[in-house]
């Protein structure tokens, strides 16, 4: 489905499950911890592991804590790192290695304040643009929480949202949105004027379920992580649709409900694998490459994991939700 304007685009896709706040299901996640060394059962397709680095955060509401971490970033010299901090109502900011540096925002609905805060995204120029996802609206800001601009109201038409989950800025600064509770996807200008807008609410070929992720390649192609439909979606910038994989499951390559999605400077899809409690890794073509974790609190062990990113040097950041952390691995290859 090609980029339409939102008067082309099925109306039927607002989903009525609310956030998601309070579910409790039972987890089973599939993969052996040896050490601080975490790794999948290998199967033929699996070629590396993820060695366990470093964690920090406590459940909280001080300086360095979190209360549910939702996603997290990197800046472009790879040394700080965003993560908005969603039922604290703020985004921190932290060295790589765990250091506190500031935070900015409080609950509320004025310029600058915030309400249930999920995804975030960063600039060429190194402006933060967050998900406030309860107030329905994206806010812009700089890299030291200073208020730069807003858009969006809740609604279904044109430049409107029903809890934005996620937000992604292309090279030339257009804004993609993961309008969830309307099942699409919205692209606007640099400034938050309104381009276009694609999906519908169902489970065919480019339909998307309450999508809860997005980022883009070097492309500039979309990969949206399509939350009830267990599985990745991938379109290019004007929304044609390209590729699709995953289906509901605990095995390799299955998924279930999809939430944080990243793509590295190769071209491979991470994808926070949210109820199965573990990261997965993709090719670009959905080719399954790698797992990690199981439920719980241990050293590499996940609790609904939400945000993933991945430096240069293969350095992968998560936020381990329901733990209330930021966990850091390192891929390895297999000997």
């Amino acid at each position: 489905m090609k980029c339409l304007s939102k008067k082309l685009v099925e109306k039927n896709g607002l989903v009525k499950r609310g956030l998601l706040f309070s579910l409790s299901i039972t987890l089973i996640g599939f993969a052996i911890i040896a050490g601080l060394l975490v790794s999948a059962s290998l199967t033929s397709a699996q070629t590396e592991t993820y060695q366990f680095i470093t964690k920090w955060g406590d459940l909280g509401t001080a300086d360095g804590d979190f209360d549910h971490p939702y996603d997290i970033i990197l800046d472009s010299s790879e040394s700080i790192l965003f993560i908005s901090d969603t039922y604290n109502h703020r985004i921190q900011k932290f060295t790589t290695d765990g250091k506190f540096i500031s935070s900015w925002g409080t609950y509320g609905n004025g310029n600058g304040q915030l309400n249930f805060s999920m995804g975030l995204a960063i600039d060429s120029i190194g402006n933060i643009y967050v998900a406030d996802t309860c107030n329905n609206r994206v806010q812009i800001f700089t890299s030291d929480g200073e208020f730069l601009n807003v858009f969006g109201t809740k609604g279904s038409d044109e430049g409107q949202f029903i809890w934005p989950y996620d937000v992604e800025v292309d090279a030339e600064g257009n804004i993609y949105v993961a309008d969830a509770g309307n099942s699409r996807i919205q692209k606007f200008t640099n400034s938050g004027v309104f381009i276009c807008a694609w999906g519908s609410h169902g489970s065919d070929e480019g339909q998307l379920m309450f999508p809860h992720g997005i980022d883009l390649d070097a492309q500039g192609n979309v990969y949206v992580g399509d939350y009830y439909n267990h599985r990745i979606v991938k379109f290019s910038g004007n929304g044609d649709f390209i590729a699709q994989w995953g289906s509901g499951g605990t095995g390799n390559g299955q998924l279930s409900t999809t939430k944080g999605v990243f793509v590295d400077n190769q071209g491979n899809v991470y994808v926070a694998d949210y109820w199965n409690c573990r990261i997965q890794k993709f090719s670009a073509d959905g080719s399954f490459i790698g797992v990690w974790g199981t439920k719980g609190t241990g050293d590499g062990q996940f609790n609904t994991p939400k945000g993933v990113v991945v430096d240069q040097n293969g350095y992968i950041y998560i936020a381990d939700t329901s733990n209330s952390r930021i966990q850091k691995f390192l891929v390895n290859p297999l000997p």
